[in-house]
This record gives C-alpha cells, structure tokens and sequence, in this order.
C-alpha cells in the first residue's frame, strides 16, 4: 500500500497573515516528507472559504516538487468544471516537464455550490461538462492539430498545446467518484479512482468491487488500476490528543456539509470547536485511522481489505495543532510507514466478481 500526505490547508482566519502560515507549514512539512518514505503529496482544490487555503493547487505542487525531488505531486482534486480544459492541459502538461514526469492528475465534478457561483458557473449542470471536458482534456493530452465543438467548449482553430508530458500517453489520471454512475464512467475511461474521507470501509470495498467489475466489463485489468481513498490520521496513544483529532476531524466534515448545502457564504470561516455536531464525532471517530502505530497498521489492512491500494494521509485538519499533527506524522513515519508496503490488496483486485 502506498501513503501520500494531504494537503488541506485549513484556515481558521482568512487573514492575510493566517494564510501565508499555512503555506509556510505546508511547505515545512513537504521538506520533512522527502526521504521518508511516502509516495507523493496531493493538494486538492477549493475556492472562495478557509476550507482549503488552496486556491491554486497546481502553483503550489511545482513548488513542493523543488522541495521534494524524490515525491510525486497530484491534485485530489482539480474541479473539472472550472477549467477550461486548453489551459489545464497547457499548466499540468507544464508540471509534468517541471517535474520529470512526477505529475498525477486527479479530477473531480466538484460538489461546492457558491465556488461554481463564483465561476460563474452552475453546479447542476456540472455533470455534462465534465464529461465533455474530460473528452477534450484527453484529446489536448494526446492528440495534434485538435478542433473541438461542444455544448460548453469550442476550440475553432487547430492546436497542438505545448508543450507535451513526459509521461505517456499523459500523466496517469485519477477520478473522484461517488455514484455507480460515476464509478463505471472511470472505469471505461481507465482512470484510477480516488474515494472521500467521508466513506466507511463497508462503503469503501462496495466502491472497489463495482470498480474492478466495471473495468473487467471494459475490457481492462483491475491490477492495473488502483484505488486510492483519503483519511484524517492521528497516530498516538494520548487521549486527550486524539480527541482533539476527532473533534477537528469532525469539524472538518461539517465544514464540508455546510459547503456542500451552498448555506456558508464566500470566504466562510470554520465553526468553533463547540459547534461541531455531536453525530459527526461519531462519525469521524469511525473514519479516523487513530491510535498507536499497531492499531493503525491494522486499520490500513482494513482498508486493503476493501480493495484500497493508496491511501492519502492527511495529519492536520481542521484547527489541528502544528505540534500535536508533527508528533503524529513522526511517530506514523517511524513505525507504520516501514510496514505498509506489506499491505497489498492485491488479491482482492485479481480475484473474481464476489464479495472483497
């Protein structure tokens, strides 16, 4: 199993100062990764709130890739809505020369209502295009002289976009899926597919299975696709610390419920601590990957269980203490990260059409 680091770049201010903390502890922790062990970092993509101070993902991975030469960068996710797919294809194209060919691009619909508002765009029309952007996105990639004419994008003139990724036939691509719709559409497109934090393992191994018959029914092979799931993480054995964990974890979740409802307005700031609804620390407790390193190990092979080939770490949420997220990624660094490798869920995505 492989472990990336997430970057979420929650801010309780969205103070000019507060911010550019973030970025510098962001970046403090990328040269802390290099070296250690992890497979990548992943920065996601959001706008317009102190959910994630990160606005533009792809600025901030070409720096972490100077930082860490020897990590992978990726988005999980750039919201596909939003792009114009000629100017995606032309700035990560740009970060896979910059990078050596370390580039993974993850896309997603995107679920924000007032960041498409912001846009200038409609949420509910996001489904048809993304999918004619991913269309076009894929031709740019891979394709000379491309003209294009769609619902939502026109390309009148012939183009060749400049200049071409290292990796061929394009940097992989790793799509957020929820629904079955969503997940049979990755499938046929042979993209690896990402999972939310929010997602049990039960949840979790419905998702692989759907994933690994929908390829076989593409004519694909499932142990060539991976699929990679997000956790809020806190190794250790204090209570009180991981109590703070599933506080900020839960915390983190309402935030993204607010969002998602279109009810928080533009440049919202996190509920404190004492508004966190109850249920969803119940809810974080049960997706935690939490306590000491054993206990983490052993949630890991959980996850494996449920077809889970990467998991993207995430050590600081919410209002997370610097000290109290650096003692966790330390302590995870030391004594689960040696031992993931180990971890396979191959046999699930070899295996037939039954139950993982």
């Amino acid at each position: 199993m492989d472990i990336g680091i997430a970057y979420l770049g929650a801010s309780s201010s969205s103070g000019r100062a507060e911010l550019i903390s973030t970025y510098d502890d962001f970046f403090g922790e990328v040269r802390w990764a290099e070296g250690r062990g992890f497979s990548g970092i992943w920065i996601t993509e959001h706008h317009f709130s102190t959910y994630s101070a990160s606005s533009s993902p792809l600025l901030l991975l070409a720096r972490a890739a100077m930082l860490a030469p020897s990590l992978r960068v990726g988005t999980s996710v750039l919201v596909l809505p939003l792009w114009d797919p000629a100017r995606l294809v032309a700035d990560v194209s740009t970060l896979d020369v910059l990078t050596g060919g370390r580039f993974d691009l993850g896309i997603g619909r995107g679920y924000q209502p007032h960041e498409f508002l912001g846009w200038g765009r409609d949420v509910a029309g996001s489904r048809g295009r993304f999918e004619e952007s991913v269309e076009l996105m894929l031709r740019l990639l891979t394709e000379e002289d491309v003209t294009f004419s769609g619902d939502h994008h026109r390309v009148a003139a012939p183009v060749t976009v400049l200049p071409r990724p290292v990796q061929s036939p394009h940097p992989p691509v790793w799509m957020a899926a929820v629904s079955a719709e969503s997940v049979r559409y990755a499938a046929r497109h042979g993209f690896h597919l990402l999972t939310p934090a929010a997602q049990t393992v039960g949840q979790l191994a419905v998702q692989s299975q759907l994933m690994a018959t929908a390829l076989r029914e593409s004519g694909r092979d499932p142990a060539e696709h991976r699929v990679s799931t997000t956790r809020y993480v806190y190794c250790g054995a204090d209570a009180r610390g991981r109590d703070t964990a599933r506080r900020e974890a839960a915390r983190q979740l309402q935030f993204s419920s607010l969002l998602a409802g279109g009810g928080t307005p533009y440049g919202g700031n996190h509920p404190a601590v004492d508004e966190v609804d109850p249920v969803l620390v119940e809810k974080a407790d049960e997706l935690l990957l939490a306590g000491e390193p054993d206990a983490v190990l052993e949630q890991l092979e959980q996850l494996a269980g449920a077809g889970v080939t990467q998991v993207i770490a995430g050590f600081r949420y919410g209002d997370m203490p610097r000290e109290l997220a650096q003692r966790s990624m330390e302590l995870f660094a030391g004594q689960v990260l040696p031992y993931t490798k180990d971890i396979q869920a191959e046999g699930f995505w070899r295996g037939g059409g039954g139950s993982p």
